[in-house]
């Protein structure tokens, strides 16, 4: 196990065996997310990206919602106007960091969530590996209808998800979705009543951490890298992580798995 970075006020971190937990935690707020907690999650899904003591990360969050989204109100201009571009540099460093950290760490990322999902929060949820919501969440990305426009990759993943028609009834007319709706549109993994949430998500943790995590990861690596390239370097890529993942304790554990007739043991390595 190696050590993590200190996590502000509002991120609760719990590393459990072969499961980083990160808890978001500002409940009186819905769970707005603040700059130090943006920051801290980049450096976290870093860390984890490297500690082979991970297995699966788990993001929640506290009470009857997951995320109401940026807390705006944290961020408080100063007597003079920015420089001309200042919101574009800071977002260099800041959720433009954080999105294609989730997407391309080998690690898998598993969202449960409940009640609103709105705005980062719901680009949070769409940026994982997998993403369980209660049957009557709300997910909404409200831009526009603030005058303002996507950001935090919204535009990127909503269409790839969810097609799209169905992005533009999201993203353009700031539509409300609800869980149930999500799940059969393909923009989460499933939705299921809110009191079994809990449960459905150690579930799908449980068995991406029992899982063969060397070809989990190239999996998950090469399915993004798939969005963006050829199918030449595509097919390329394929065999690099097939040449790894063959090479891996795991898949040595499911051979001798099959002549014992037995289930695999998988340790991740």
């Amino acid at each position: 196990m190696k050590p993590y970075p200190e996590t502000p006020d509002g991120l609760a971190v719990d590393h459990d065996g072969p499961v980083l937990r990160l808890r978001l935690d500002r409940p009186e707020r819905r769970n707005a997310i603040t700059d130090p907690i943006v920051y801290a999650l980049i450096d976290l899904v870093d860390a984890a990206s490297s500690d082979e003591s991970v297995r699966v990360i788990h993001l929640t969050g506290r009470g009857d919602h997951f995320c109401s989204g940026f807390d705006l109100g944290e961020r408080t201009p100063g007597p003079e106007r920015p420089r001309v571009g200042s919101v574009h540099r800071r977002m260099h460093a800041h959720v433009n960091r954080l999105i294609p950290a989730m997407l391309s760490t080998q690690t898998p990322i598993v969202c449960t969530a409940r009640g609103w999902v709105i705005g980062l929060g719901l680009d949070l949820a769409l940026a994982s590996d997998f993403t369980i919501v209660a049957d009557d969440a709300r997910l909404w990305a409200p831009f526009t209808t603030f005058g303002f426009t996507p950001d935090s990759g919204a535009t990127w993943l909503a269409p790839r998800l969810a097609g799209v028609a169905r992005a533009r009834r999201m993203l353009l007319l700031g539509e409300k979705v609800s869980g149930a709706d999500a799940a059969s549109w393909g923009l989460v993994h499933d939705a299921v009543p809110a009191t079994d949430l809990d449960a459905a998500g150690e579930e799908l943790v449980g068995r991406l951490a029992s899982g063969p995590t060397v070809a989990l990861g190239l999996t998950k690596l090469v399915m993004h890298r798939g969005l963006t390239v050829d199918i030449d370097r595509h097919l390329a890529d394929e065999a690099w992580a097939m040449e790894m993942s063959s090479r891996s304790e795991d898949f040595k554990e499911h051979g001798d798995a099959a002549r014992e007739k037995r289930d695999p043991n998988f340790e991740g390595r």
